[in-house]
């Protein structure tokens, strides 16, 4: 950000950090053991509204990369906006090692394409409750619904702390944002 920015009240967003994503292939295994919640086949990646027919054609190009992997990437994706203006792309499949490389060459592509200031999340499904990945912050957070509008606090604090020496987790809980209504 340069001094006109600062003076005239411009503020950038930074660009999504992508990599940190790849802890979450290690720390698996502490999230099946410890917290006894196996992967349940849903993850997918969280992006700010932006013209639809940009989208649409990265959906076509991450079909067209995730197609090459043929039998190897068992992961499905498809794409949905939720009632609040996200544009989700999701990835269904057994495995969460697929989950986080489709996450991660998708969430590539989506910053070659020039959006990387689109990138929000990236949200696995464990169970019944969620690990939201922050582009921007490059850490982890736990997110546990337990209904409409409503969160279970105390397990997400146990989550992270048992997760905190596997996943770079997220310091700040005013920075652990709901995602109400996951469609995954």
């Amino acid at each position: 950000m340069g001094l006109f920015d600062s003076l005239f009240g411009r503020t950038k967003i930074p660009p999504g950090k992508t990599d940190a994503l790849f802890a979450l292939s290690t720390a698996s295994l502490d999230i099946e053991v410890k917290l006894d919640s196996p992967y349940g086949q849903h993850a997918a990646i969280v992006l700010r509204a932006v013209d639809n027919s940009s989208y649409d054609a990265i959906n076509k190009e991450i079909n067209d990369l995730l197609a090459i992997g043929g039998k190897d990437f068992k992961a499905k994706v498809h794409a949905k906006d939720d009632s609040m203006g996200f544009h989700w792309l999701m990835f269904d499949g057994p495995d969460l090692e697929d989950a986080v490389n489709g996450l991660h060459m998708t969430a590539d592509l989506i910053k070659q394409a020039g959006f990387a200031d689109s990138l929000l999340a990236a949200m696995f499904r464990f169970g019944d409750w969620y690990l939201v990945y922050s582009y921007r912050r490059a850490s982890f957070y736990p997110f546990v619904p337990t209904g409409h509008s409503t969160r279970n606090n105390s397990r997400e604090f146990r989550i992270r702390q048992t997760l905190v020496d596997a996943l770079p987790m997220e310091k700040d809980p005013e920075r652990w944002y709901p995602l109400w209504d996951p469609p995954i």
